[in-house]
């Protein structure tokens, strides 16, 4: 059986490959190892974990979550053998007021209080979004050349960014942007997000129906093809 290894958030979650897919690039099973609200972080992490400890996929999809998102090992008991005791973050405004309401729970000797304040600080402190998309991009490129290096085809796309290449014309230090453009494994991050072209409204960072993730399949099978990703 060759197996295909889907890692992301919650949109890749819920992302059940059809068959004509999965098909179409070689494969016959699905692995997905993608959590809710988790971050690229979690998914460069889990990825070289899975493939550490059951060796190589025959592909690799990775659909890429928001670039603000991040994790510490914070958890009160190991998730599984992967996750271990990784804890997914993001905004304050977004986690509840009361942590013990979380499905999974925090360590004890870890203070709600000073978790809330690190949010808040972390995020508060941060001034623009440069900041994200640098450490996202950077693991973009480390997480497909890790890929290469084992000879694993693969593909990473963002999901639900919709990064804009105008502001990043403007930063110092992301000319390691032309190493992205230049690999055909990363779908062009900057001219493709994955939610707004299944959604095709700019209200696009909703959970979307099996039926549209078909729509999504179509386009990355012909761009995989065009590419020589898959024959």
């Amino acid at each position: 059986m060759k197996k295909l290894l889907l890692n992301g958030c919650s949109f890749g979650y819920i992302w059940n490959p059809s068959g004509e897919f999965l098909k179409s690039i070689g494969c016959d099973t699905t692995i997905n190892i993608s959590k809710h609200a988790t971050s690229f972080q979690r998914t460069f992490r889990t990825t070289i974990e899975w493939i550490s400890q059951n060796g190589n996929p025959d592909f690799v999809i990775v659909p890429i979550t928001f670039a603000h998102r991040w994790e510490l090992g914070i958890a009160k008991h190991e998730e599984d053998k992967i996750d271990g005791v990784w804890f997914p973050l993001q905004m304050a405004d977004v986690m509840p007021e009361d942590l013990n309401t979380l499905e999974r729970k925090i360590n004890a000797s870890v203070s709600h209080d000073k978790l809330k304040d690190l949010l808040r600080l972390y995020y508060g402190i941060i001034p623009d979004i440069r900041t994200y998309w640098d450490k996202l991009f950077t693991e973009v490129i480390a997480l497909s050349a890790f890929l290469s290096s084992r000879n694993i085809p693969h593909l990473l796309f963002d999901m639900c960014n919709d990064f804009d290449k105008s502001l990043v014309n403007k930063w110092s230090g992301f000319d390691k942007v032309s190493l992205i453009e230049q690999n055909k494994n990363i779908l062009n991050i900057f001219e493709f997000c994955g939610n707004k072209h299944m959604a095709q409204t700019q209200d696009f960072n909703t959970h979307h129906k099996p039926e549209q993730y078909l729509i999504l399949e179509a386009f990355i099978s012909k761009y995989m093809k065009q590419n020589n990703i898959i024959k």
